[in-house]
């Protein structure tokens, strides 16, 4: 059988590869794909048409729990049948005429495992299941949580390393600012203070000239003698 799919968006990728009258969820190469995680899951919503059944398989690793949740969003009753067959296509989980529910058990074998959404009996209304499906091997879901607790604990620790950092470089741009404005007065008080002195060396300059004229006026005064007396005859 074909499912009709709507995917929802995810974390990682899904795809699907018919083989026989069900569908494998999975890697290319066959091989169980735990997408950087300890486990798989996928999450979507599937259209199963009236009087048929809709069946997608998952490879579980030896000692891995295997969840599947689902719920029916719309159509007829809203009732379907949800069974899971294992590797030796045996009924290992059947839920008859339910609305929604959820399986969970430890594989004891390794191998393909169905989930089939069975509508048959339901001749005249198709239904919108949404199913999620998860499997994980539980001591590698501890020892990756511990992992991430590590790397989690490591991220803080650098988080508060480059607060520290990014703490001193504000320290040292306010010392900056703080000596470029010293440095700013100081030029704008040499600035004033310098016309200041050139002002009033000219001054003292000017002053220091008028007088030097004034004394040599004063002293050619002083010495100038005159040919005639004030009668206007020649001096002897």
């Amino acid at each position: 059988m074909s499912a009709s799919l709507t995917l929802i968006s995810l974390g990682f990728t899904f795809w699907t590869l018919n083989i026989g009258d069900f569908t494998i969820s999975g890697t290319a190469d066959g091989d169980f794909d735990y997408d950087a995680l300890p486990g798989t899951q996928h999450e979507f919503k599937v259209q199963v048409n009236a009087g048929k059944e809709e069946c997608f398989a998952q490879k579980v690793a030896l000692g891995a729990v295997f969840h599947v949740q689902y719920e029916v969003l719309r159509g007829g009753d809203r009732a379907i049948d949800v069974v899971v067959i294992d590797p030796d296509i045996k009924v290992t989980e059947h839920d008859a005429s339910k609305t929604e529910g959820h399986i969970t058990f430890k594989a004891t074998k390794e191998g393909y495992f169905q989930v089939c959404l069975d509508n048959t009996p339901y001749r005249f209304s198709g239904k919108l299941v949404y199913i999620y499906i998860v499997t994980y091997i539980m001591e590698e879901w501890a020892q990756y949580m511990e992992e991430i607790q590590s790397v989690s604990l490591t991220a803080q620790n650098f988080s508060r390393s480059l607060t520290e950092v990014q703490t001193s470089i504000d320290a040292v741009k306010f010392h900056q600012s703080e000596s470029r404005m010293h440095v700013i007065r100081d030029w704008y008080l040499a600035t004033g203070n310098n016309q200041h002195i050139m002002y009033w060396s000219i001054f003292q300059i000017s002053v220091i000239i008028v007088t030097s004229f004034f004394q040599v006026f004063c002293l050619r005064r002083l010495f100038r003698t005159t040919a005639v007396t004030p009668t206007s005859k020649p001096r002897a």
